[in-house]
């Protein structure tokens, strides 16, 4: 028997998204996205490499990328739809070649017994809609709302689980620190951008419920956790670790499962002049009740007033904390028993949670070579231990995704980071699977850990 098991109806899923994925940028009708703009501007991705245009060409090898998944006894693949390969002008006119590929995808999934979890938004904003202003504009909610109509018609009789959004905080990357797409430094116009996020967000749960989709299917929201621990007891530091997680989780956890932003945050952006303009009935729309709330749970952020570095994903000298793995992020498993818990106690939420992100990227090439990653199965077994610890404590956890299938193009980042388990040669698009797919696959297989 398994030394931890899990419950027989817990599924076990991979993750990805379009634009990492898909390639076929310009193919078949499908517009441009920030992204497609943003990686093809000289500067803004590791060596410049090009992202969208091929990526790992799921586009055209859906069905082996599909078999792979079959094979490894999937309960469950996550990934996200592309909104201008639906919508190329973001609004109105409808491409139906786009339809028709996301309908071939998920009758193959159907095939292969493996349900769907649908993102509608993944960082991939129409460029149309970011030549009217993009998330800057608040008009962007009705937008997405439309774009949601779509795919909840078109596609809800296929699809198990829907998201509105992945990772929000995104946005505050791209409009006010100007790392992703579409590449602005503006703090207010970012945070104006991210309640406008959570505004689409309450369109597209108003969309869902107003279709036949939800008569099938439900939709929730996804939320990327790193929370802070101050490096000391000092004021300094646990001020910066409040701060840090006010400007990051806690700005679309608050709104959405309190129904309004907290007095802290308030206070301080206020203060800052960059609070975000609020509306009447805003608040309503942004806490409408979710069907599952998606964690995505990589590691925490040990954050220090001393040595404080915004960056903190960069790893390098100065970076707080301890017990490091080849590829300079903190191996710290307990953070996803600790998400949960934040979840269910401190906010209150009661519905089912799914851990929709988890992963680690390959560390520097051993002498074995990419398909031996040890390193990952460490990573992945501690955080389901933990994962399973939360259930056993009375956390209702129904899944959980491992980011993700295979290698594929992560943003700024290009294809510097590998968090695959099955490796792709990025000049003959081969698919190898690593030996963490092989142990994955056993873990499936016994639903437990041995």
């Amino acid at each position: 028997m398994p030394r931890i098991t899990f419950p027989r109806d817990f599924q076990f899923g991979v993750a990805t998204s379009a634009f990492q994925i898909e390639g076929a940028w310009d193919l078949d009708g499908k517009g441009p996205s920030i992204w497609d703009t943003f990686s093809h501007t000289p500067g803004k991705v590791w060596r410049d490499e090009p992202g969208g245009e091929v990526a790992v060409d799921h586009y055209h090898r859906f069905r082996e990328d599909v078999a792979i998944m079959k094979d490894l006894g999937l309960d469950t693949y996550r990934f996200s739809l592309s909104w201008p390969r639906l919508l190329p002008e973001g609004t109105g006119r409808v491409n139906q070649a786009g339809l028709d590929f996301y309908k071939r995808l998920l009758d193959e999934l159907d095939d292969a017994g493996i349900a769907s979890n649908v993102t509608l938004y993944h960082w991939d904003l129409p460029q149309a809609l970011e030549d009217r202003g993009g998330w800057g504009n608040r008009d962007v909610a009705g937008w997405f709302g439309e774009y949601a109509a779509l795919a909840f018609d078109e596609l809800g009789d296929r699809v198990t689980r829907w998201a509105t959004l992945n990772e929000p905080i995104a946005i505050w990357v791209g409009y006010g620190m100007g790392i992703f797409a579409p590449g602005h430094a503006d703090p207010r116009l970012g945070k104006q951008a991210m309640h406008h996020a959570l505004l689409a967000h309450g369109a597209g749960v108003s969309a869902f419920r107003a279709s036949a989709a939800a008569e099938r299917s439900e939709i929730g929201l996804v939320l990327d956790i790193w929370q802070r621990h101050p490096a000391t007891d000092s004021a300094a530091d646990l001020a910066l670790a409040q701060r840090d997680e006010d400007d990051s989780f806690r700005f679309f956890l608050d709104p959405l499962l309190r129904g309004a932003y907290g007095d802290r945050i308030v206070s301080r952006l206020t203060a800052e002049g960059v609070m975000p303009e609020i509306r009447d009935g805003d608040l309503e729309s942004i806490s409408q009740p979710i069907d599952f709330l998606g964690l995505n749970v990589y590691s925490r952020v040990v954050v220090s007033a001393e040595n404080y570095n915004p960056q903190w994903w960069v790893a390098g000298d100065g970076h707080p904390g301890g017990n490091f793995l080849d590829n300079g992020m903190e191996f710290y498993p307990k953070s996803v028993y600790d998400a949960i818990m934040m979840a269910r106690d401190e906010y209150g939420f009661d519905g089912p949670i799914w851990i929709t992100e988890n992963g680690v990227a390959d560390g520097p090439s051993s002498v074995d070579g990419p398909l031996h990653d040890e390193e990952r199965i460490r990573y992945v077994a501690g955080f389901l231990e933990w994962i399973a610890r939360a259930i056993d404590d009375g956390a209702d956890v129904r899944g959980y995704y491992l980011w993700s299938l295979m290698d594929n193009f992560e943003w700024a980042a290009g294809f510097s980071q590998k968090f695959g388990i099955v490796h792709v040669d990025l000049e003959t698009l081969e698919r190898t699977p690593k030996a963490s797919a092989a142990w994955y696959r056993d873990v499936i297989a016994r639903r437990g850990l041995e």
